[in-house]
């Protein structure tokens, strides 16, 4: 039986983005959507463009957190540039 892993199963995400609870909840969005909306001929269809979603949408938000943990371990980093 094909097992499906959703949002934080199914990413390894580092912590430096802030970005694994939205790409878990953007995940189960997408998938809710394609369940429901008829659009699919059959359940793995759905599931199938959904994966394809969050791979591209999923790396992404991996990249973005794995450069800013290359930052923030640089010696000079300091958060002072974040604040206005």
């Amino acid at each position: 039986m094909p097992i499906t892993l959703n949002s934080d199963a199914a990413h390894l995400m580092p912590p430096f983005a802030g970005q694994g609870m939205n790409t878990g909840l953007m995940e189960s969005s997408v998938l809710a959507k394609n369940l429901t909306s008829g659009n699919y001929e059959t359940l793995q269809a759905a599931i199938h463009d959904c994966k394809q979603k969050m791979f591209a949408y999923a790396f992404e938000t991996q990249r973005a957190s794995s450069e800013n943990e290359l930052e923030m371990r640089h010696p000079d980093f300091t958060f002072q540039r974040f604040i206005h």
